[in-house]
């Protein structure tokens, strides 16, 4: 079989409350341009908030996914 779609294949979806949603905010430029050298500032925040302990995370969630 060469090609075309397979049954099977492909990145299995994560649960609908593990699906990253874009959020907007308002940050000053300094912040921004520290945060970039860290890397991709979304996955930064996620991270920081993740290993924080104010939230609950869910039982399936995995900071490095």
């Amino acid at each position: 079989m060469r090609g075309g779609k397979r049954a099977g294949a492909g990145r299995k979806k994560k649960p609908d409350h593990l699906r990253r949603e874009p959020v907007t905010i308002r940050l000053p430029q300094w912040m921004i341009s520290q945060l970039k050298k860290n890397g991709e500032i979304g996955y930064f925040i996620e991270e920081l908030l993740a290993k924080q302990d104010i939230l609950n995370l869910p039982d399936d969630y995995d900071i490095n996914s």
